[in-house]
């Protein structure tokens, strides 16, 4: 398993310009400038301090499971090269957001076509995908209500990428008080893709996601929680609920992920 990520820290060059395909927030392509002086394209996206905090940490914990997400990087932005306001605000006035270096590959939305051979294609290199089954012990264990086709992209062949994870721990505007370990949130995958599973597929992606939870009890919750800078976006109450609700659900993965899959608790 990979060693803990740190959120890098970027800044927004000027020239992003917005788009909207399907995105809820207010969403820019543009380039940051990387701690190395390198610069990346983007998705650089104004969300509030929660949202913000959710998709660092959702980064931060995917990548030390080695589940394949783009670099996410906390970046800031002066007026003059981006209009955000939704964002934390640092003291010299600029604005604080999100930038997912771009990956150049599609959504599963935008490949689902009304091609059907081509959609048969991709859906059989989804359901034979090798971490699916972690996939769907992921997104239980941070109760991300959002993974819709549109927030997995699956490029040629096994390529995959995750990303907005701006509904994770139930979604952008959780209460810590709200945050029940135990309980079955939504899970997307079951209502778009469990269908197309086999019984011997459910049953082997439901043994991949109960094995997960041996990978979640080596993560240090307060490092990732920190690595992602979440710790300075969030009240300290937010950080010890978050904290107390990831360490509570390891022990659920396995139930919660064979009901997204339809299959009994594998013991």
């Amino acid at each position: 398993m990979a060693s803990m990520p740190i959120v890098e820290l970027a800044t927004v060059l000027p020239g992003a310009v917005p788009f909207k395909e399907g995105n809820v927030s207010d969403t820019y392509r543009g380039q940051v400038l990387r701690h190395d002086l390198s610069t990346a394209h983007a998705v650089l996206k104004d969300v509030p301090p929660k949202e913000l905090a959710n998709e660092l940490v959702s980064f931060v914990l995917a990548r030390r499971l080695s589940l394949p997400i783009p670099d996410m990087l906390l970046a800031q932005a002066g007026a003059a090269s981006l209009p955000v306001m939704k964002g934390p605000a640092t003291r010299d006035g600029r604005r604080l957001v999100l930038a997912s270096v771009d990956v150049n590959v599609p959504s599963v939305t935008f490949r689902y076509t009304n091609d059907v051979p081509g959609r048969a294609r991709l859906l059989g290199a989804i359901t034979a995908w090798s971490s699916l089954g972690r996939l769907y012990g992921f997104d239980a264990w941070i109760a991300n209500v959002d993974r819709h086709a549109g927030n997995l992209l699956f490029g040629s062949g096994a390529e995959a990428w995750l990303i907005d994870h701006g509904h994770a721990f139930t979604g952008p505007a959780w209460i810590g008080s709200g945050l029940d370990s135990s309980a079955a949130y939504r899970h997307r995958l079951a209502e778009w893709l469990t269908n197309y599973l086999t019984v011997d597929g459910r049953e082997m992606r439901a043994r991949q996601a109960a094995a997960l939870e041996a990978d979640l009890k080596l993560i240090d919750i307060n490092s990732a929680i920190s690595a992602a800078h979440a710790d300075r976006l969030l009240p300290p109450d937010d950080v010890t609920a978050l904290r107390n609700f990831l360490t509570g659900r390891v022990r659920e993965v396995a139930q919660l992920a064979s009901a997204a899959l339809g299959t009994p608790v594998l013991l």
